[in-house]
């Protein structure tokens, strides 16, 4: 007698269920499968209503199948050769590893009977399964199958040798600027560094925050400067001068922006290409390294009704990451959203987005004014920089409206002396803020090659905890390149703007007596959250020191 099959919950209560998506929502992702034909998860996640994330650890519980991050993973070149590529990306799988007697197996959907017998016929293994989510399967089974089949490492040093032997410069620098840009992209790098020195050109990626050399190649190879300002319609004649430009450019199938930028040195141009994928997948608070109690204090002024929400830290913080995935915990059914940005960096269909045009004139502080029109609830912008936008924007948020927007100081409590820099008054401050959250990127830990250690005394010293007795730290391995680190998580501190901080606020008080009233009322610093994440083992104190600097505040 067969056993009856196991009962299954569709998708959408399981995600009701965990509060991640309301009936409200579920109702309108049916009326658009009606029209689209998708699957409600598809319309879920295209919608923004959920993340493929959401999706893929929900499916994980309910099927006892672990979730695993593809982009953490290392495959091997033998175990990939067990399998076609196209058989991997018709369905949708990426067989990484073999342990104990089972090949481990990334999936996006539950695996049939028919797949398992296939993968146990060409391996000689039974399949172990994880979870992922397709597009991260997608793009590992391109990436790892491409660079195995094209060494783009040895591929860049040989060709680098043919340019320099070509004195009548008949080669063109087209394949080395190929293979530069995907090794960029092999790498995880955010940008490409091409800085000519004394005696040769060095190529460096920044990687995780952080900047380290790839290769270096002879002086006479500077055309490959000229190539990429052609490319990027700079004029390739002046050379005295700053210059910017862009390109596109299509990399294992993904669509990527290239913004390259010259600033003119002794040694020559030096060129900086900041890498934008198209494409970027939203993050839920969680994902991005919110502690719980912390992603409950962010939702919650998310939600209020009027008032100003500003993300503080440095260029290259993750500001405008968080601040979507802030957007998220509201609910755009029942509100208008209206965003101003520059450039638009996530596209979320429920949200009227627009983009900055300074030669139109349509500005940070216009775009506010004509939103007022559209009768908006929310209204975010994309940064706080000069008078004329601080001042509409806090206008905006003393008559009914929420605003959201992105601004430059180096703590949550900085963000108040910082407005009032830009000329709004105090007694508007304090009728309008609600909250911000100032925050830094940290690497983790690769989890590939992770290791306890014994705690050292100045790291005692440093974290301020004498009773911490293990921390752990990265070997180095192929997954993080033997760095150690593998990917980023945020570091932070959420100012809560309330009745007796705002009343500090208008009476232009001193910041120290706002930050004890901040203390008394649960305030955390950054420094807490990142001794918290380096005692949990997610990141180092060597990372938290770079990152955050040696001396801390009080």
């Amino acid at each position: 007698m067969e056993p009856a099959p196991r009962h299954r919950k569709p998708l959408g209560e399981l995600l009701k269920e965990k509060g991640i998506i309301n009936e409200s929502h579920i109702q309108f992702a049916i009326q658009e499968q009606k029209i689209t034909g998708e699957r409600i998860g598809e319309v879920l996640e295209r919608l923004c209503f959920v993340t493929e994330y959401d999706v893929m650890t929900t499916l994980s519980e309910q099927e006892g199948i672990p979730y695993l991050d593809v982009d953490a993973v290392f495959a091997e070149e033998r175990i990939l050769k067990l399998f076609n590529k196209n058989f991997c990306l018709n369905h949708a799988i990426f067989p990484f590893r073999i342990h104990e007697n089972a090949i481990e197996v990334a999936i996006s959907t539950v695996a049939d009977a028919k797949l398992s017998q296939t993968i146990n016929r060409q391996s000689g293994l039974r399949p172990r399964y994880f979870f992922s989510e397709k597009k991260k399967i997608i793009n590992a089974i391109n990436k790892f199958y491409y660079f195995f089949e094209h060494p783009v490492e040895e591929l860049i040093e040989k060709e680098v040798r043919i340019l320099a032997r070509d004195q009548e410069m008949a080669r063109g620098t087209e394949n080395l600027i190929k293979y530069i840009l995907h090794l960029a992209v092999k790498r995880r790098a955010t940008d490409i560094h091409i800085r000519p020195m004394d005696r040769s050109i060095n190529v460096s990626f920044r990687v995780d925050g952080v900047i380290t050399s790839a290769f270096s190649m002879p002086v006479s190879l500077g055309r490959v400067i000229t190539s990429l300002k052609m490319k990027a319609d700079m004029d390739i004649a002046e050379q005295r001068v700053p210059q910017d430009g862009s390109f596109s450019e299509t990399i294992l199938n993904n669509e990527y922006d290239f913004r390259v930028s010259t600033v003119v040195s002794p040694e020559g141009e030096n060129m900086v290409l900041r890498i934008l994928p198209t494409e970027s997948a939203i993050m839920g608070l969680g994902q991005l390294g919110f502690f719980e109690e912390d992603i409950r204090t962010v939702e919650r002024i998310f939600n209020e009704p009027f008032g100003i929400i500003l993300l503080t830290g440095p260029t290259g913080s993750g500001k405008t990451t968080t601040l979507y995935a802030g957007i998220r915990s509201l609910d755009l059914l029942q509100k208008n959203v209206l965003t101003v940005e520059e450039p638009i960096e996530y596209h979320i269909p429920l949200l009227r987005q627009t983009q900055v045009n300074e030669k139109a004139g349509y500005t940070f502080a216009n775009a506010i004014r004509y939103f007022l029109r559209h009768d908006p609830d929310v209204i975010l912008v994309g940064e706080i920089r000069d008078a004329g936008t601080a001042a509409t924007a806090v206008a905006a948020s003393t008559t009914g409206h929420l605003v959201l927007s992105t601004m430059h100081s180096n703590s949550a409590i900085g963000a108040i002396p910082r407005l009032r820099d830009l000329g709004v008054r105090a007694f508007l401050i304090a009728d309008s803020l609600l909250g911000v959250v100032s925050q830094r990127l940290v690497r983790k830990i690769c989890e590939n090659c992770k290791e306890p250690y014994k705690a050292k005394g100045w790291e005692k010293a440093y974290l301020r905890d004498q009773e911490v007795e293990q921390l752990f730290r990265g070997r180095g391995c192929e997954v993080c390149n033997g760095s150690g680190y593998f990917g980023r998580t945020l570091v932070y501190e959420i100012l809560v703007v309330d009745s007796e901080i705002a009343k500090l606020i208008g009476q232009e008080a001193d910041l120290s007596l706002v930050a004890k009233r901040a203390k008394d009322s649960g305030f955390v610093d950054i420094f807490q959250v990142t001794a918290a994440k380096v005692k949990k083992g997610i990141t180092t104190t060597e990372e938290a020191m770079r990152v955050l600097g040696h001396i801390r505040q009080e």
